[in-house]
């Protein structure tokens, strides 16, 4: 007879399990959790050990999610697909959270600086976001539309009437990054913006903003005097 084989971390793994299914996430210890995770990708050992070194090392889960993928993989017993898992964790949790209502409305430049948040953090290329707002100014969507190098991204005009529609959207803020610059708007960016508020407008949606995030800072392009008139009548009510 074959002896099924017994590891010692099973009932500790379960216990575990059933915390986060009874508690949620938000009631769990960063080092609970951060195990947890480690479960998925370091089979058949205590990761907890594990969890705690890394939570020492950085300081906090959000800086463990943060770190680099070939700094990970120096942490001994980490391997590829744990350094792989950590690192994905952020990017998924932007795309979750940017596709989903949010409940609360955006009525001020500050709100939507603040709603776009770490969307930019850390990027070396310039992305382009819409961020989608019902009747009642809150955020129904929030997709990135397109994704360039480090001195520029191309977007077509037509994604972003795409996107408003999908959303069934009242108005829509407009986001991009200058990762190595100033927020300051290009020529291109005021010609774009331009061009956006024209096509919305065509279709009865409101272009409210055109947020830039540079290195130092974010600029509102429509609470801004010199770009107020790119908005016309659309800017913030």
């Amino acid at each position: 007879m074959v002896e099924k084989k017994i590891y010692p971390h099973t009932n500790h793994r379960k216990r575990v399990r059933d915390a986060f299914r009874l508690t949620g996430a938000d009631d769990m210890p960063d080092r609970s959790l951060l195990e947890l995770i480690l479960f998925y990708s370091v089979p058949r050992k205590d990761t907890n050990a594990l969890a705690g070194e890394l939570l020492k090392k950085y300081g906090s889960l959000r800086a463990v999610f943060d770190a680099p993928y070939e700094e990970l993989m120096e942490i001994d017993g980490l391997g590829e697909s744990s350094a792989l898992l950590l690192t994905v964790i952020p990017g998924i949790s932007r795309r979750y959270g940017g596709m989903h209502y949010s409940g609360t409305a955006i009525f001020e430049p500050g709100e939507a600086i603040e709603y776009i948040g770490g969307l930019f953090k850390d990027k070396e290329k310039e992305e382009f976001y819409i961020i989608c707002l019902d009747a009642l100014g809150r955020p129904v969507l929030c997709e990135r539309l397109a994704r360039g190098d480090a001195e520029c991204v191309e977007v077509d005009k037509r994604a972003i009437l795409e996107a408003a529609f999908k959303a069934d959207a009242d108005s829509v803020i407009l986001a991009h990054n200058h990762p190595f610059g100033d927020a300051a708007p290009s020529h291109n960016d005021i010609s774009l913006t331009k061009e956006a508020a024209r096509l919305l407008a065509e279709t009865g949606i409101k272009l409210k903003d055109h947020i830039i995030s540079g290195k130092d800072g974010n600029i509102s392009l429509a609470s801004t005097a010199k770009f107020k008139d790119l908005f016309q009548e659309h800017n913030y009510d």
